[in-house]
């Protein structure tokens, strides 16, 4: 037996973003929370601090991972402290 089988495109609802007034997904919003589409997303980068703790042999790494305006006020502060031991 045959079955024909129409393709159709899949209808996703779509509705605006608040920011940018765009079409966005409505399941971004009813399935995830989001108010807003990917482009108006502020997601930024993130990066890493690795840090040395304990002495002698009981010695060990921690790796923090902390946002881009973190991470940048963190470099200030070791570029202060540098500055300082001079």
């Amino acid at each position: 037996m045959y079955v024909c089988m129409e393709k159709r495109p899949n209808q996703i609802k779509m509705i605006p973003c608040i920011k940018c007034k765009q079409d966005m997904p409505e399941l971004r919003k009813t399935q995830y929370g989001y108010n807003f589409c990917v482009n108006c997303s502020t997601v930024g980068t993130r990066r890493a601090i690795i840090v040395q703790k304990g002495t002698g042999d009981h010695t060990w790494n921690e790796t923090l991972i902390v946002e881009e305006e973190d991470f940048m006020k963190y470099l200030k502060q070791e570029e202060q402290e540098r500055k300082n031991k001079l």
